[in-house]
């Protein structure tokens, strides 16, 4: 069962050429999140106008940007390779609308994107998707952190699959990762377009890879380092090298235990500690219940004291799951 927090992607939409702000990008990620595993078709989706507004941090009487975001970002026309044959060039949204007087907004995704978005089974199948987390993609502050964090998912993924490290560095040609980040169609060249402020590979650095770096290796999975690629002086494409991030999987496993959310057999070694401890206090104790709730409680906060034996399982128990992370590819 797939979780809202979980959107899944065919991998050519990853790697399609097309340019979003950050409020588009997570008004995406939102449609992204409704649709359903078993979903066979796109549904016409509504949702309060207070709600989106707060989640794109619209304040309510900007409430026309949100009008302009969604109005550009139906003109917006993605550049998806589907084979070396065929290049598809369609839109993300077909329809949207804004009724002040009811407080709701209706939207649907473009008919084009079916084969990008649904049918997941058959897709899991032959590992032509890649699952993604909604509350990462909305969580950057760089709509250039969410494409590339996109980007690594799948390539880390595909590593994992096929077993194969080396696929944890690849290479871009300069003006293919300037178009996958900043491409933004030409209806009257068919060209891709890159804004000329770009050229200078030292506004891209500083602009797009330096702050996505850093915002990666501060919420990510997995972050990136690269070397440029080089003819003379000339930079002409761009080496990425995925690291597995290990502060940051530390510090989401310690919330994670914190908040409970572990496997069952934390909570199970802690209602044995509970019952030993109740076990020995014997008749001393006058509300056994309440006692229990108590002993529960320094449980959540992680500050119930165990015996050494059990203590002994507890770290055990982390250190393995914690090591697993961290040595999962």
């Amino acid at each position: 069962m797939l979780s809202k927090d979980l959107i899944v992607k065919d991998n050519k939409l990853i790697k399609a050429k097309y340019s979003l702000n950050l409020h588009q990008t997570r008004f995406i990620a939102h449609m992204a999140s409704r649709i359903n595993r078993n979903d066979a078709d796109f549904y016409t989706y509504s949702i309060r106008l207070n709600e989106l507004l707060e989640f794109l941090k619209i304040e309510r009487r900007h409430w026309k940007r949100l009008d302009r975001t969604l109005t550009e970002l139906m003109g917006k026309i993605i550049v998806i390779e589907n084979s070396e044959f065929e290049i598809r060039k369609t839109a993300l949204l077909s329809y949207f609308m804004i009724d002040r007087k009811s407080e709701i907004v209706e939207y649907r995704f473009d008919k084009s994107m079916k084969p990008y978005l649904l049918d997941l089974d058959n897709k899991f199948k032959n590992g032509s998707y890649t699952k993604l987390s909604f509350e990462k993609i909305v969580g950057f502050n760089s709509q250039y952190s969410a494409k590339l964090y996109e980007v690594l998912e799948m390539k880390a993924k595909q590593s994992e699959a096929y077993k194969n490290s080396a696929m944890l560095e690849f290479e871009y040609d300069l003006t293919d990762i300037k178009e996958l980040l900043l491409g933004e169609y030409n209806f009257k060249t068919g060209n891709i377009d890159i804004p000329k402020s770009y050229n200078r590979f030292n506004n891209f650095k500083t602009r797009v890879l330096d702050p996505a770096q850093k915002e990666l290796k501060e919420k990510g999975e997995y972050f990136f380092e690269y070397k440029t690629l080089k003819v003379g002086n000339r930079v002409v494409g761009i080496k990425f090298t995925i690291q597995k991030n290990g502060e940051k999987i530390k510090k989401d496993f310690h919330e994670k235990k914190k908040n409970m959310l572990l496997t069952g057999k934390e909570k199970n070694l802690a209602m044995e500690q509970i019952r030993r401890i109740i076990e020995r206090k014997g008749n001393t104790i006058k509300d056994k219940l309440k006692y229990e709730q108590k002993l529960f409680q320094l449980y959540l906060r992680g500050e119930l004291k165990y015996d050494k034996d059990l203590e002994a399982i507890r770290k055990e128990m982390e250190e393995k799951e914690l090591s697993e992370l961290l040595n999962r590819k």
